[in-house]
C-alpha cells in the first residue's frame, strides 16, 4: 500500500463547488458587484500583459485583436458590476474586490510559472515571449470557459437581467486560436499543455479556497 503520504493532494476544484460559490455570490448585491469587479481586474490585467509582452514589428492580427478584446471585456465587467450596485466604486481598491490579492495572485504566479519553464529551453527572444503569452492565454481561456458557463447559467436560472454569453464566445475563439497556433510552433504542445494545465489547477485551488473564505465572512 502506498503511504498516504507519497499521494499528491487533490486539487481539482469541481464545477458543484464553483456553482454554489458562485449561487451565493449572486444572491447578494455587494458580493456580486465585488465578483464583477474582480473579473475586470483580471481581465484588465489580461490586457495590460498583452501590451507589455508583445511587442516590435512581427505583432499579428490576432495578438492586436485579443488585446482590444481583453481591454473591453475589462470594461464590459466594469459596466454590469455598476449595473449590479450603481453606488459602487469606479476604482479596483482591495475592498471593491473579491480575494483582489489572491486573484492577482493567481495570474501572475501562471505567468511566472510558464516563464520558467520556457526559460529551459533554448528559443529565439520573441519566440519564448510569444509561447509564454499563448501557453498563458490557453490556460487562462480553459478556465474561464469553465467559470464563466456555469456563471452564465445561474444568471439565468436568476434572471439577473445581465448575460455574458458574448464574452464566453470570444473567450471560446481566443482558445481557438491559441491551440491552433501552438500545435503549429511546439512540438511539445501536448505533454507541456499538460504540465501547465496541472500547475494552472494547484494556482486556481488555493485562489478558490481564499474566494469561498472571504464569502463564508461575508454571508
Amino acid at each position: 500500500m502506498v503511504p498516504t503520504t507519497d499521494l499528491k493532494p487533490n486539487r481539482n476544484i469541481t464545477s458543484e463547488e464553483i456553482d454554489s460559490l458562485l449561487v451565493s455570490i449572486v444572491k447578494s448585491k455587494d458580493l456580486h458587484f465585488k465578483w464583477l469587479n474582480t473579473l475586470s481586474l483580471m481581465e484588465h490585467i489580461g490586457a495590460r500583459k498583452i501590451h507589455t509582452t508583445q511587442t516590435g514589428l512581427q505583432v499579428s492580427e490576432m495578438v492586436l485583436r485579443h488585446a482590444a478584446e481583453e481591454a473591453r471585456h475589462a470594461s464590459f465587467f466594469k459596466r454590469l458590476a455598476l449595473k449590479v450596485d450603481p453606488e459602487g466604486t469606479q476604482d479596483f481598491q482591495k475592498e471593491s474586490l473579491l480575494a483582489g490579492y489572491s486573484a492577482v495572485s493567481y495570474f501572475h504566479k501562471l505567468d511566472s510559472c510558464v516563464e520558467r519553464s520556457l526559460s529551459n529551453e533554448v528559443l529565439p527572444r520573441q519566440t519564448h515571449s510569444f509561447l509564454c503569452y499563448l501557453y498563458v492565454t490557453k490556460m487562462i481561456e480553459e478556465r474561464a470557459g469553465l467559470v464563466y458557463e456555469i456563471y452564465d447559467q445561474i444568471l439565468d436560472n436568476n434572471k439577473a437581467g445581465i448575460s455574458i454569453k458574448g464574452i464566453i464566445k470570444e473567450e471560446e475563439t481566443h482558445l481557438t486560436e491559441m491551440d491552433a497556433t501552438l500545435s503549429d510552433l511546439d512540438p511539445n504542445f501536448e505533454v507541456r499543455s499538460a504540465e501547465f494545465r496541472e500547475k494552472e489547477a494547484e494556482f486556481f485551488h488555493k485562489y478558490f479556497r481564499n474566494l469561498q473564505k472571504e464569502i463564508l465572512k461575508a454571508v
